[in-house]
């Protein structure tokens, strides 16, 4: 994992999905940990375990708060009993730690002297916050940076009384332990599986903490469904050497009833998608209060590449690539880009920018003078070019979703216009963050869950955000959550242009100068990625052709060829030096 700077990813503290509130199981206190089997994810990489001792008599507050800190970094199974001997009696029992906070550093600070209210203040240098959901909270406030430690005497020992209701550990600790994943829910329509980033610890915990996650359930603000049946958990995964792991869940009353076939199926794809990043984990067998899930005409075991259909790049989706010449649409493979044969091949369309359906069916254009959008066939089959809008001050580049949804930018002088498309007219979304900010570039996640925006600051300063859409399970549009910015701290400067390269990332075009760019990643929560691109790209760079779709090229389109951004010192492929842009579709 790539070193946490400003930004820090939807931590999924999976171990709050494992051990803190929220999904029914409490952080392990004692006893034995049960491991997964010796190919378990990442064994082989596992930090060295740390075993704090407890609290010494006669300690200070300052050494017994040291010691805390210390001890809630216990290893190599994430536990806090070590770290409840620190705190008072009452406060042991009550103590149930709902997230992390992550820091670079921690001063005591000077007690007052003589000491009057029996607190002990730290101050956090560099931290971020995680909820006990996993999901990111960003920067930790400077108003909150200072945390208060209130003191009791014990019989005649410095203990505890009030300690914070969160983990603290350190940015070293945490890059060592716990890795980036990602958790699987459905769209409101059962269509597509929608993916949420979360770091998970590594090694012993791995599959685990991911099962755990699932059963957290997703945010309620968004419009996810998910077809775990509630108050289930899990307490271990175990995974056996030939590969095949348990997922036992369990409920209190040991009467959950079973899904049905149809939402079995959707059940298992969700954990096949979320285990199958645990490379130790080929198939896997599910169990509800000891019942065994069956799928029609399948065994007990499930392997982790069921449900590829639901798969949120859009299994099936095309792979070519479509752009402009000469304000006509051309198409296909980087070495055979063809003029199209539907309308907007015919040379009677001056197009500034086109974007294809995921099927390679439907194509939009925007005009040269970005005042008119257009929809029409690919492919020549009789049918015309329907005009949506006529009247825009600068649409950008439009995009498409997987329910075949066409969304739109309009760069207003006075803001931009968030739209999409319903029937034969164009809807105004308002998105809180972007509506009405100055819009240099947008994209929509093919799952339709995500709206990306380049948002211009200055001349020389460009900031990306995100919102989430909210849909129902007829497609309809609802909404749409505030914008958040998701811009690598070290990321400064104008955008060229934006494209997805993950389901969960997208790449960024910089100049650096006229002739030389960088291409950075940033994850779809803010996450640090550790993707960028270390070696930069020469020449006239009109923007980036990327794609979601494992194993397919990203690329970077230069006047006259295509550059691997996976091998950028390799010589470009070439292409017809007159075209002036080109992307995958969506």
């Amino acid at each position: 994992m790539p070193t946490l700077r400003r930004t820090l990813p939807a931590l999924g503290v999976l171990l709050a999905g494992l051990v803190l509130s929220g999904c029914g199981v409490a952080m392990p206190d004692s006893g034995p940990v049960r491991e997964i089997s010796a190919t378990g994810s990442n064994r082989d990489d596992e930090p060295a375990s740390i075993d704090p001792p407890g609290p010494q008599s006669g300690q200070s507050p300052e050494e017994i708060l040291r010691g805390f800190l210390y001890a809630m970094r216990a290893t190599p199974a994430i536990r806090t009993s070590v770290a409840r001997e620190f705190l008072t009696r009452e406060a042991s029992v009550d103590w149930q730690p709902a997230g992390m906070v992550i820091y670079d550093s921690v001063n005591t600070l000077p007690a007052e002297s003589p000491r009057t209210n029996n607190t002990v203040d730290v101050q956090l240098d560099d931290a971020y916050r995680i909820d006990a959901r996993g999901a990111w909270l960003g920067p930790v406030a400077e108003a909150d940076a200072t945390v208060p430690f209130q003191m009791e005497l014990n019989d005649g020992e410095w203990r505890i009384s009030a300690p914070p209701p969160y983990l603290m550990v350190t940015r070293s600790w945490f890059e060592q332990r716990f890795r980036q994943a990602s958790l699987y829910f459905f769209d409101p329509s059962a269509t597509l599986l929608v993916p949420e980033p979360v770091y998970v610890p590594r090694g012993r915990q791995f599959a685990s903490s991911l099962v755990n996650g699932l059963l957290q359930g997703p945010s309620t603000e968004l419009s996810e469904a998910d077809y775990l049946p509630s108050d289930l958990r899990s307490i271990s995964v175990p995974v056996s050497q030939g590969g095949v792991a348990e997922v036992d869940l369990t409920s209190d009353a040991g009467d959950v009833p079973l899904p049905t076939p149809e939402q079995a199926d959707l059940l298992v794809s969700q954990l096949a998608w979320t285990l199958a990043q645990d490379a130790s984990i080929a198939r896997f067998r599910v169990s509800i209060d000891g019942r065994q899930i069956l799928l029609p005409g399948q065994s007990a075991e499930f392997s982790v590449e069921h449900g590829h259909e639901y798969a949120p790049y859009v299994a099936g989706s095309s792979t070519l690539l479509f752009g402009v010449r000469s304000g006509v649409m051309v198409g296909g493979s980087p070495q055979n880009l063809q003029t199209v044969t539907g309308p907007f091949g015919s040379g009677d369309y001056a197009l500034g920018s086109v974007s294809v359906d995921l099927r390679a069916d439907q194509a939009a254009a925007v005009s040269q003078d970005g005042h008119a959008l257009w929809v029409a066939p690919v492919k020549d089959n009789g049918g015309s070019a329907l005009k949506l809008k006529g009247n825009g001050e600068n649409l950008l580049r439009p995009a498409w979703d997987f329910s075949g949804r066409l969304w739109e930018v309009d760069r207003r002088a006075s803001g931009a216009e968030v739209m999409y498309r319903r029937g034969d007219q164009m809807r105004t979304l308002e998105v809180p963050g972007i509506s009405g900010e100055d819009v240099k570039d947008f994209l929509v996640s093919r799952d339709g869950s995500r709206l990306i925006a380049v948002i211009r600051e200055s001349a020389e300063s460009d900031r990306m955000v995100v919102s989430r859409i909210l849909t129902t399970g007829d497609h309809q549009v609802v909404g749409a959550l505030a914008a958040e910015t998701i811009t690598p701290e070290d990321a400064a400067g104008p955008i060229r242009d934006v494209s997805w390269r993950t389901p969960t990332s997208v790449a960024m075009l910089y100049p650096t100068t006229r002739t030389l760019f960088q291409v950075r990643v940033a994850s779809v929560d803010g996450a640090p990625s550790g993707d960028s691109l270390s070696a930069p790209i020469e020449g006239e760079v009109l923007g980036l052709a990327g794609t979601p779709v494992p194993g397919e090229t990203n690329y970077a389109v230069v006047r006259g060829g295509l550059v691997d951004l996976d091998d950028p010192l390799e010589a470009a492929s070439e292409i017809d030096p007159t075209i002036d842009s080109l992307h995958y579709v969506g």
